[in-house]
């Protein structure tokens, strides 16, 4: 009785009286028979917005070594892994306590939420090297120069511009040549 309660238990279909008085040998159960019958067929939930926060945003790698999975869950395959801290990607799922992020290549994975950072930063894009301007303006003195790929804190963002910080400089560049910021989008 003890076995076959326990396999009904493995099947997910312990009923609340499997576990009654012992009945004698060569008498029918019907609650365990019932147990062992085939499953029905499993509903898969909905997608779940876990945290209520609009979807997409945008986010940062926490960790400095972040698995990247085909699916929701640790059973699915790991397609790529992020070797680098205080990378910007954009969530765009949420499932229980799993990401779908993307990256600024446009390729998709999921992460756990904990392994994500609600930190803002960005990444330089482009083929050259991005000017940090003192002023808001094209022909304003450049304080330095951020190469494409280098990541960046940003700071504010309004209009056209945005202010970035990196290494100990800080400066206005063309939200343009910017991953991590909405067209548009305007944030102190």
């Amino acid at each position: 009785m003890v076995f076959v309660a326990a396999l009904a238990g493995h099947l997910g279909y312990v009923q609340a009286d499997a576990f009654a008085a012992p009945v004698p040998l060569g008498e029918q159960v019907p609650q365990v028979q019932a147990a062992l019958s085939p499953a029905p067929a499993m509903k898969v939930p909905p997608p779940i917005v876990a945290t209520g926060l609009p979807v997409p945003r945008w986010v940062t790698i926490k960790a400095s070594r972040v698995n990247v999975r085909r699916g929701p869950g640790v059973e699915h395959d790991i397609l790529w892994t992020y070797v680098r801290a205080g990378t910007p990607v954009r969530i765009r799922e949420e499932f229980y306590n799993w990401r779908r992020i993307e990256d600024i290549n446009g390729t998709k994975g999921w992460v756990k939420a904990a392994m994500l950072d609600g930190r803002r930063n960005v990444m330089v894009t482009g083929r050259v090297n991005l000017p940090l301007l003192k002023e808001p303006r094209d022909d304003a003195r450049a304080i330095a120069f951020a190469a494409p790929g280098l990541v960046a804190k940003v700071v504010s963002c309004s209009g056209r511009w945005c202010v970035i910080s990196s290494r100990g400089y800080e400066g206005y560049v063309d939200r343009s040549r910017l991953w991590g910021v909405e067209v548009g989008e305007s944030f102190n």
